[in-house]
């Protein structure tokens, strides 16, 4: 399965949730900010390489997770839990955009790309299946600064 969507961003985040959550979007810190990523079961943020414009996200579902792509300029990967009814939404605060995934647990790498494309910012998101559920920045530009141990746990976002 893979799918290309386009959407607007803000606030630097980038958004991955179950359509049935009720609070989707996570309350950052400034240790989520610093790591690129706010988690909590069922919604994960990314932090995006601009503060806000056009994004194109290409999604794919593996059953393992390949190589970093060589123009991936920050990448994180996150548990996923996918639920029964395959029911996700990715996007920005504004707009979201929904998609039908198989069910069960994966990790999920999202890949900030380089050179933007005409359309936005690239974004590669890939779920893979048959991975073991783990928290990692791969590779880190200079705007990350990660730490030694990541936060795994964010609150949902008032309002």
């Amino acid at each position: 399965m893979a799918a290309r969507m386009g959407f607007d961003v803000a606030y630097s985040q980038l958004a991955v949730f179950v359509s049935s959550i009720k609070q989707p979007f996570n309350d950052w810190t400034d240790r989520h900010v610093d790591q690129g990523f706010a988690w909590r079961p069922g919604s994960v943020s990314f932090r995006t390489l601009v503060e806000a414009g056009a994004h194109v996200v290409e999604v794919s579902v593996a059953d393992r997770m390949g190589p970093i792509r060589d123009d991936a300029i920050r990448v994180v990967e996150v548990p996923f839990e996918v639920p029964p009814d395959g029911a996700v939404e990715i996007g920005g605060i504004a707009e979201t955009v929904p998609v039908s995934l198989p069910a069960g647990a994966f990790v999920l790498r999202c890949e900030f790309l380089h050179p933007p494309g005409t359309e936005g910012e690239r974004v590669a998101m890939t779920f893979a299946k048959g991975e073991a559920a783990r928290f990692a920045v791969l590779r880190a530009d200079a705007e990350l600064n990660p730490g030694v141990e990541l936060l795994t746990h964010a609150d949902p976002a008032p309002g």
